[in-house]
């Protein structure tokens, strides 16, 4: 572990704990000492990682599908890698060992044709159950095992429209997905083929849905973002982001909410404080952004302009460095235990070496 010393640890101290600053509600859960200096080191970890080139190993896997990859999810500790696509496909990588990048092997894959019967438009998962939700209006449930993905279920939706969304809560094995006929579907991972809650919180489309055990949230082209209780079964409040963009991904933990708009702005709620928008920022993407995931050393924002930008989590974000997708716009991004990986007609993925020639030795 790198050394923070004192004068280090005052300035982003004040950086993540000054009451101007908006991330703190993110980050610094608890305002004393030793978690100040957590998140310094940390920060100082991810600079150090992202700024020292030898320090990353790049894998590029070309011509994965035959179309647009849209759904990207991450699994096992960044050692497994889903995707979905235009094509219909649905893909499962695991990723090659340290020790085999110099075979140019891209891993083991196993590839479903015809998964859905339209675009699969968005993953999720519970445990080792993957969820893929596709225009063709159904939801489909696959286990995961060593020999690829089996398929379950399948939840039909009686509503017109797209499926473009799904996202999950573990702790409750619940999932939902969001339509383009303005509804959001809940269901219970346990138990039948319907949904055991449905309700219209937009005016618009349902783009992007983030959940935990107490609330969903909804982005919408309407330019909103809805909250629903799901203790108390209703919609707890419906927050403009803006006029003039709508929301395109967002992230939820337990202090923060991070909203990327169609602008290239980043919108930061807190849900402490009745889901409040506590402030936004521009980025230096020059197109909408199509990920973003916060963590306590680094900020990460995917673009359609083909590029990953990794700042600092302070206020205002401070540019670490940035990363080219190397086959254009960008659709969706993840990132697990350090890894990110992003995907557009093709998939890249970035990940520490050192994580891996541990792990792997």
């Amino acid at each position: 572990m790198t050394h923070c010393g004192k004068r280090e640890l005052t300035i982003y101290g004040r950086m993540l704990a000054t009451r101007s600053c908006v991330l703190s509600h993110a980050i610094v859960a608890r305002p004393d000492k030793l978690f100040w200096k957590l998140s310094c080191v940390e920060m100082e970890k991810q600079i150090a990682q992202w700024k020292q080139q030898d320090s990353m190993e790049k894998l590029i896997i070309p011509n994965s599908q035959y179309s647009t990859i849209d759904a990207l999810l991450l699994m096992h500790d960044g050692t497994t890698c889903i995707a979905g696509a235009r094509d219909r496909t649905l893909v499962y990588w695991k990723l090659p060992s340290h020790e085999k990048l110099s075979s140019h092997e891209i891993g083991h894959s196993v590839c479903i044709d015809s998964a859905h019967n339209g675009w699969i438009w968005d993953l999720t998962a519970i445990d080792n159950t993957i969820y893929s939700c596709s225009w063709d209006q159904s939801v489909k449930s696959w286990m995961l095992r060593n020999t690829g993905l089996v398929q379950q279920r399948t939840y039909e939706m009686s509503v017109p429209g797209a499926l473009l969304c799904v996202s999950s809560c573990p702790e409750r094995a619940l999932f939902a997905t969001g339509s383009y006929s303005k509804t959001v579907f809940v269901f219970d991972s346990k138990s039948g083929h319907k949904p055991i809650r449905q309700y219209r919180p937009h005016t618009g489309a349902v783009i992007k849905l983030a959940m935990n055990a107490e609330y969903i949230l909804s982005a919408s082209e309407d330019k909103t973002i809805s909250v629903w209780d799901q203790r108390a079964g209703r919609t707890l409040k419906s927050i403009t982001i803006s006029t003039e963009a709508f929301p395109m991904c967002m992230s939820m933990q337990r202090d923060w909410v991070c909203v990327g708009d169609s602008t290239a702005k980043l919108h930061v709620l807190n849900p402490k404080n009745d889901f409040e928008l506590v402030k936004s920022y521009s980025t230096e993407h020059t197109k909408g952004i199509t990920g973003v995931h916060l963590t306590h050393g680094c900020l990460i924002t995917s673009s359609t302009d083909g590029t990953v930008r990794i700042s600092s989590p302070t206020d205002p974000p401070k540019p670490i460095t940035s990363l080219l997708s190397g086959f254009g716009e960008i659709a969706s991004m993840d990132y697990l235990n350090g890894i990110l990986a992003i995907s557009g007609i093709d998939i890249t993925v970035w990940r520490p070496k050192s994580t891996y020639s541990i792990k792997y030795q």
